[in-house]
């Protein structure tokens, strides 16, 4: 059993991310500085919500909008991680 996992976790049957984009450096950099920007944008939805959340206090499904911005926050750290995958 533990075999499996092991051979489940290992990335030794894999090829490096950068070989998908021909190793070009411009290419490579080119989705690093997007990713990063796409994260930032991300970042900024939920503090939006918060900040209309904290002004308005009669606004109804207060949970529902912090869900969401919760949910936002999670798609925004999958390209953090594709940065990191780089």
């Amino acid at each position: 059993m533990q075999d499996f996992f092991t051979q489940l976790f290992s990335h030794d049957q894999y090829i490096p991310h950068g070989h998908c984009y021909l190793w070009q450096l411009s290419l490579l950099w080119l989705h690093i500085i997007s990713d990063g920007f796409i994260a930032i944008a991300y970042f900024s939805i939920p503090l939006i919500l918060l900040y209309f959340i904290r002004q308005r206090k009669d606004m109804p499904f207060q949970g529902i909008v912090i869900l969401f911005g919760a949910f936002i926050l999670s798609c925004g750290t999958t390209h953090i991680f594709s940065v990191i995958t780089l």
